[in-house]
């Protein structure tokens, strides 16, 4: 199953029913696992909003910029642990739980080199892991 997996449980920007319901990732991951279907990891930048900056012009309404400033803890909390948002986004997609691969959502190879980077730090330590759920309970 391919599905968005990102830090915050965003849509990024793929999700056609406004903020609400969530999209309830986990909950997916967790039917996916039980019925024996691995998860292909989509959106762990959720299209921009778990980075430093988006990098295209979004308008000021668009899921895309709500999510981007729903996200500023996150971009606080990647500065207080020395890392790119984007970083930190990326690993804690790589070290979700039942998760198979994640496809990075690289547009030139100055990102897909941030991104091996990323995945060469390894997975995230169980208080970074804390701390992200503490704000995804807030998102």
């Amino acid at each position: 199953m391919q599905l968005a997996v990102n830090a915050l449980d965003l849509a990024g920007d793929m999700w056609m029913f406004g903020d609400e319901p969530r999209p309830a990732q986990e909950e997916a991951v967790e039917a996916a696992g039980a019925a024996g279907v691995p998860v292909v990891g989509i959106r762990a930048v959720a299209a921009g909003a778990l980075t430093s900056g988006i990098d295209r012009a979004v308008e000021p309404d668009s899921t895309v910029a709500r999510d981007f400033a729903r996200a500023a803890g996150f971009r606080a909390l990647a500065a207080e642990l020395g890392q790119t948002p984007e970083d930190l986004a990326h690993r804690w997609a790589l070290t979700a739980p039942g998760i198979a691969t994640v496809v990075l959502g690289v547009k030139n190879r100055a990102e897909l080199e941030a991104c091996l980077a990323a995945e060469a730090r390894g997975p995230l330590a169980p208080d970074e892991l804390e701390a992200i759920e503490q704000l995804r309970a807030r998102a």
